[in-house]
């Protein structure tokens, strides 16, 4: 039988909870918006910093019923609403005029292209990691609910935003993470078989719909936020490589 190669193989890697920790992230999150925002347009940092967590706090829980629920399924739609909402209820929270809606998507992106690449919040061994993948011949994308240009920052500030090919974001497949079909539109998008598509996620959730679409699935337990539900998982960054092989192996060319 033939052997694989690295560079047959696109890897998937969630951002939250597999490249960075949200809770060291959202406590940087706040300090960092607080130091963006009170220069530019006036205002106590720590009130912007309070305004987006009060903001982030009650979007999540109501925005994210309607996403479980199928009553949102327009991504890029759902987006623009949501970084006008964004921008209306910080600057309200903090007293500050709110600017005009036609530049509410430049504020919001230029907020978030100071803020990502400056979270510093990356679990232990990431960077390594990726590198190392990349050198091995990996194609590599990321795999995550954040819209693109929030993961293209992160990835600047982790220093390896090169080792990728891409980074999906429901944006560039307008389909929301939660849907069925958003491994299945990743695939498509670039043309790859999916028993060639190795899933590194923490949430079972997104597991069990990556497995149905075909895809090999290797589950993050870096947070342990999570209980290992599947064959493959890890609880040191250190350890996905060595999966990684192991799953190429057993997958006839």
């Amino acid at each position: 039988m033939a052997k694989n190669n690295p560079s047959d193989f696109a890897i998937f890697f969630d951002d939250g909870g597999v490249m960075n920790d949200n809770k060291l992230r959202g406590i940087q999150w706040q300090k960092l918006v607080g130091e963006y925002f009170s220069p530019k347009y006036s205002g106590e940092p720590h009130r912007w910093a309070e305004a987006n967590f009060v903001f982030i706090t009650d979007f999540i829980a109501e925005e994210s019923i309607s996403i479980e629920k199928g009553e949102i399924t327009d991504y890029n739609d759902y987006y623009s609403k949501f970084q006008s909402r964004w921008v209306t209820n910080m600057f309200d929270y903090v007293g500050v005029k709110i600017p005009p809606k036609e530049i509410h998507s430049k504020i919001y992106f230029e907020a978030i292209n100071f803020i990502t690449p400056n979270v510093k919040a990356s679990f232990p061994g990431v960077v390594e990691v990726i590198k190392h993948l990349h050198k091995l011949g990996f194609r590599l994308f990321t795999a995550s609910a954040e819209h693109s240009t929030e993961l293209k920052g992160y990835l600047r500030g982790m220093r390896v935003i090169d080792n990728f090919e891409n980074y999906y974001g429901p944006d560039l497949i307008n389909t929301h993470k939660s849907m069925d079909n958003f491994y299945k539109n990743m695939f498509a998008d670039i043309n790859l078989d999916p028993n060639k598509a190795i899933i590194i996620e923490d949430n079972p959730r997104y597991l069990e719909t990556a497995e149905q679409s075909g895809a090999n699935v290797i589950q993050a337990c870096l947070a342990r936020e999570y209980e290992p539900k599947y064959q493959y998982f890890f609880e040191f960054m250190q350890e996905l490589p060595e999966l990684i092989i192991k799953i190429i192996k057993k997958i006839k060319k």
